[in-house]
């Protein structure tokens, strides 16, 4: 009986590890859905890198629903008793795990060059393409939204940033509104500059500071999703081996009744 008890909690354990894992690629789905129609404002601003962001969330929406059907397989696989699933299931994840681990490895080594690639982008379009907080061009309305956002002015030395800018050569201001604590407030002109006027940090710090804060958190989220997935692995390989024990003794049972039932 404790052995018939162990199988229902080996069975369902795979179950609800599966159920995890497909939700997790439902998650990765979203995150791809995300990158590609979400963060537009961060995408605009990257220049030559944009399609590279737009390759990885195509990417990841991929990477979502393989992992969402293999562990559709594990489930089913699980649910059914079925070893064929549960092989299919062990040799994917298995290869899904390998790649997850050479990823996480690709994306730590890279992670402190995030700002060094980015540094030249970023600054070029602020200075050749942004136009004002009334431009309707995407890269005048990113540049608007982050300053906003983030409470920044500038790329990296605030109004410093525009002298010599495409902006200050079409506007003859020193700097966007959108670089002034209080927009409202009449000092608030595009030539003024005094203390608690304009927000004292450039824009470049505080981006990069936000994608490695959320790299960190997605790199943990991947880290216990990887335990999951182990796990799971570790059920699926100890289910197979439980059926095959349990269809043995079957056969054995049914063996000595049919050579019975011959004489």
């Amino acid at each position: 009986m404790s052995g018939r008890r162990t199988y229902l909690y080996i069975k369902y354990s795979m179950v609800f590890t599966c159920t995890v894992i497909f939700l997790s690629g439902l998650m990765l789905i979203g995150l791809g859905a995300w990158m590609r129609y979400g963060a537009a404002t961060l995408v605009d601003l990257m220049g030559h890198y944009s399609m590279q962001l737009i390759n990885l969330s195509y990417i990841c929406i991929a990477m979502g629903s393989i992992l969402s059907l293999t562990s559709m397989m594990g489930c089913f696989g699980a649910g059914k008793e079925n070893r064929c699933f549960l092989t299919l299931f062990f040799m994917s994840m298995m290869i899904w795990v390998v790649a997850q681990v050479i990823g996480l490895l690709v994306v730590t080594a890279y992670s402190n060059s995030v700002g060094f690639m980015l540094f030249g982008e970023f600054k070029e379009s602020l200075v050749k393409f942004y136009l004002g907080e009334s431009a309707p061009d995407p890269i005048s309305t990113a540049w608007n939204v982050v300053m906003t956002k983030f409470k920044c002015c500038g790329f990296e030395n605030t109004t410093n940033d525009f002298v010599g800018s495409t902006f200050t050569q079409t506007t003859g201001l020193a700097y966007p509104k959108t670089c002034c604590a209080d927009k409202s407030s009449p000092s608030c002109d595009g030539t003024t500059i005094v203390a608690n006027l304009i927000y004292p940090q450039g824009c470049f710090d505080k981006v990069i500071a936000v994608i490695r804060k959320e790299s960190l958190i997605l790199g943990a989220a991947v880290g216990c999703m990887g335990v999951v997935e182990i796990g799971s692995l570790i059920l699926s390989m100890i289910l197979f081996m439980k059926l095959g024990s349990i269809h043995y003794e079957v056969r054995q049972r049914i063996r000595p009744e049919t050579s019975e039932n011959i004489r």
